[in-house]
């Protein structure tokens, strides 16, 4: 018996959206995000190469800086790559959704950056994985059809 496609992060992300270059003031990306109804976005080069993540805490943080309290808000101290987050997790396109999902378990997430050869082609939301169960479900497939794999171990206490 042939086994099942295994979903994949390709199949599942958003393609690459709304994307924030590092040199942008931290007050014309706010506006980016509650346009596009956002609480983050992938900071690239012009290449698309992946630098960070900007969050909507990431910019209430210029809230808690002296930059905020300028006068002059043009000044280079109030910009992306100051505030983004340059810890990021990344996936690759080919990742399987078991082990995206185990990525949401095991941390504090809201999107997953999905990295090609170093420039960044979507990303993962939890909802998009919600989605892929969603296919998973309405294909009938179960966990045992996908044959040999290792399941995500990861154990969540209350």
């Amino acid at each position: 018996m042939a086994h099942p496609k295994l979903l994949t992060a390709r199949d599942i992300m958003t393609p690459r959206g709304v994307v924030v270059p590092p040199e942008m003031s931290v007050f014309e990306a706010i506006p980016l995000l509650i346009k596009n109804n956002l609480t983050g976005c992938p900071v690239t080069t012009p290449e698309g190469e992946l630098l960070g993540i900007l969050s909507e805490l990431d910019c209430m943080k210029v809230l808690a800086s002296d930059a905020f309290y300028e006068d002059d808000y043009s000044t280079s101290d109030i910009i992306v790559s100051r505030y983004m987050n340059k810890d990021v997790i990344s996936i690759e396109p080919e990742m399987g959704i078991f082990r995206i999902a185990n990525i949401f378990f095991s941390q504090a997430l809201r999107r997953i950056p999905v990295v090609e050869e170093r420039v960044l082609v979507g990303q993962v939301t939890r909802s998009d994985v919600l989605k892929g169960v969603q296919l998973l479900r309405k294909s009938n497939v179960r966990r045992k059809d996908y044959g040999p794999f290792e399941w995500p171990t990861t154990t969540i206490s209350t």
